[in-house]
């Protein structure tokens, strides 16, 4: 019958559209729909705290896990003692 021949999103370049007569794929159709709701320049900012890191912050994400991990520890051993 009739075959319909899906075209590649025009953003990611890998997914097929949504639809036959859309130019994106669903999920970039859902990042479009989230960047004209929030603005463009919020989500890279998002995205560029998120996803991009220098040395600096990966040294103080490292640290910060290290002190939660550290004040985790420290309470499950004060509640051992306090359990005996």
């Amino acid at each position: 019958m009739f075959s319909v021949i899906m075209s590649t999103c025009k953003f990611c370049l890998s997914e097929n559209v949504d639809t036959w007569f859309g130019s994106w794929c669903a999920r970039c159709h859902k990042l479009q729909r989230m960047i004209a709701l929030f603005s463009g320049e919020k989500i890279m900012d998002v995205l560029t705290s998120v996803l991009i890191t220098d040395d600096n912050t990966r040294e103080e994400k490292i640290k910060q896990e290290l002190k939660t991990e550290l004040t985790t520890r420290e309470y499950s051993l004060r509640k051992r003692k306090e359990d005996k």
